[in-house]
């Protein structure tokens, strides 16, 4: 078992907001100690001894790593960490950079019973949201209280909807992994990749893709890629070799088979195709 301290090494690349009760005093009306905004190069690590706080790190991108009692865990972009008080642990960059919000709440009866017993990284659909609005409170600062007052009411929402999540049911797991995808269709996914976003092994996650629809993840990905080609196709004039780059073929002549293969035509016949 890991021995825990309590110390900080913050390198000289890493850039933090806080969000304190001295400029935002409305916080504790919200039940929140202590936020901030980090957007991180390494060397980042955060290690506490059993801290009286609940620490709650909302991902948006890059990848971090937490390591306590029960071992580590990847930290991956579009996830809630959470570590309940009085528990050891440590946190640190793991990627080449690492953007997240990070809140302190107070062990109190408002959160106490939506904490999980042991740290906890779920996946969320909030975490973009809420980086973009801390970044708005703390520009809010100086602004009436009203104003900081809505914004940080809409910032304890999110953290209430979140914690009050359960762990997603398979089928959901499935839908924000391939939701995922399909946003940024341009990344070189991998099986891995997916089986990472999904919380399966490979194995697993192919034996969920088969039952569910029919195909291996592979094949997902690929038919997400052609369906949005067809999209684009109808309703853009853009380039065959802009399409390939935005959907993640790697050129030209290798998305025109791939699309002849699955559709039956080519990707300019489909673009002239009369309307049905």
């Amino acid at each position: 078992m890991a021995t825990f301290t309590n110390r900080l090494d913050i390198g000289p690349e890493c850039f933090e907001i806080f969000l304190t009760s001295d400029t935002l005093p409305e916080m504790p009306l919200y039940h929140i100690h202590m936020a901030g905004i980090a957007q991180l190069r390494a060397p980042y690590l955060v290690e506490r001894c059993d801290s009286t706080l609940h620490t709650l790190l909302f991902t948006s991108s890059g990848q971090g790593k937490l390591l306590s009692d029960n071992g580590a865990q990847i930290i991956r972009a579009d996830t809630m960490t959470v570590i309940p008080a009085n528990l050891n642990f440590r946190f640190e960059i793991d990627a080449d950079h690492w953007h997240m919000c990070w809140l302190l709440l107070p062990d109190s009866a408002n959160w106490q019973g939506l904490m999980p017993k042991q740290p906890t990284i779920r996946p969320t659909q909030q975490a973009m949201n809420i980086f973009h609005l801390s970044h708005v409170i703390d520009q809010e600062r100086q602004l009436n209280r009203q104003f900081r007052s809505n914004s940080l009411a809409q910032l304890a929402r999110y953290l209430e909807w979140n914690l009050k999540a359960e762990a997603p049911r398979n089928s959901d797991r499935l839908d924000i992994a391939f939701a995922q995808v399909e946003q940024s269709l341009h990344k070189a996914w991998t099986v891995a990749d997916i089986a990472a976003l999904s919380y399966y092994s490979e194995p697993h996650l192919y034996r969920l893709c088969k039952a569910r629809f029919g195909m291996g993840p592979k094949q997902v990905i690929r038919h997400l890629r052609i369906e949005r080609a067809k999209q684009l196709l109808s309703h853009t004039d853009w380039s065959l070799a802009e399409l390939a780059q935005r959907l993640g073929f790697s050129d030209q002549f290798n998305f025109s088979n791939r699309f002849k293969k699955d559709v039956g035509i080519s990707p300019m016949a489909f673009r002239h195709r009369p309307p049905p």
